[in-house]
């Protein structure tokens, strides 16, 4: 995949692809295209399944009017406790877990760890959505242990057979949310490791991995993040494994199609030296057991 064009051929995928972060309209900021668009696009390309992610709002309930529509279960939902659905917020969390969400995100602008790093560079928005003040960003964890707000999430998940996400959690929080996810036997997926918010080394990745994680590597990362490339997603996963890998786009840009974006990016981890079978369980089985299907 180019850094710069991520346009590949959906015909490479195989069939029962899975795209585990994918962003569409309606939101606020321009978007690729809708959830409508992006089902039919992922049918045509016989994919099993596309996970849409919303910052702002939760995404289960909207997806089941477009598999509705297009005949089958597409499209799967979830929710980020961010602010405008009251942070770590067990009611919202609940609901759409009722409401058939597959993942809960920890917080993604709203995180201490995104919060502070977006005012220090004098950011006030992400993707549309305000950048909360220091009184009130999101903690996850604190001194090497998850909060009583996070736990009781993680806990929520549980009861639901539903999948953790990392969020935009600082890389120590992280680890807290990883071992507590592990405690209480819930799926936890770390969202973009590379990405230039989270910023895991490889070693701590691999740490992660052998306590149950599953390492989510996204296109987007590679083009949004200074020093990551393809290369590097290549060397992590041949050290991980597949089992605990899946690969993503967290496309859905205006500019960024996802599901020829995800045909790129799988092309390029081969290319990269990862063995197509390998690729096929980071576009198939490993994200068919994140959302719980199969």
């Amino acid at each position: 995949m180019s850094e710069r064009h991520p346009h590949g051929d959906p015909a490479t995928l195989p069939e029962g692809a899975i795209d585990c972060h994918v962003h569409t309209s309606p939101d606020l900021v321009d978007r690729y295209e809708s959830d409508l668009q992006l089902a039919y696009e992922a049918q045509r390309a016989n994919m099993a399944g596309i996970l849409v992610k919303s910052h702002v709002v939760p995404t289960a309930g909207r997806v089941d009017l477009v598999n509705e529509a297009l005949g089958e279960d597409m499209l799967y939902g979830g929710i980020a406790l961010n602010g405008s659905v009251g942070g770590l917020n067990l009611d919202a969390a609940e609901t759409a877990l009722e409401l058939g969400a597959r993942v809960v995100w920890l917080p993604t602008a709203w995180s201490s760890n995104h919060a502070a790093q977006a005012r220090a560079a004098g950011e006030d928005r992400f993707v549309g959505q305000r950048i909360p003040p220091a009184e009130e960003d999101i903690p996850v964890a604190r001194g090497g242990e998850v909060t009583p707000d996070t736990r009781a999430v993680v806990e929520l998940v549980g009861e639901y057979d539903a999948t953790l996400g990392t969020g935009h959690a600082s890389p120590i929080e992280i680890e807290a949310v990883v071992d507590a996810c592990a405690d209480a036997g819930v799926r936890c997926l770390v969202n973009h490791p590379f990405f230039r918010v989270v910023d895991l080394s490889l070693d701590r990745q691999t740490t992660l991995a052998e306590r149950g994680a599953i390492m989510e590597y996204c296109a987007y990362s590679v083009r949004s993040t200074d020093g990551h490339t393809v290369s590097r997603v290549a060397d992590a996963v041949e050290r991980i494994g597949p089992d605990q890998c899946l690969l993503a786009t967290d496309f859905g840009q205006a500019e960024n199609p996802p599901v020829p974006g995800l045909a790129a990016f799988a092309d390029a981890v081969r290319e990269a030296g990862i063995p197509a079978a390998d690729v096929e369980t980071m576009l198939t089985e490993t994200p068919a057991r994140v959302l719980g299907l199969g």
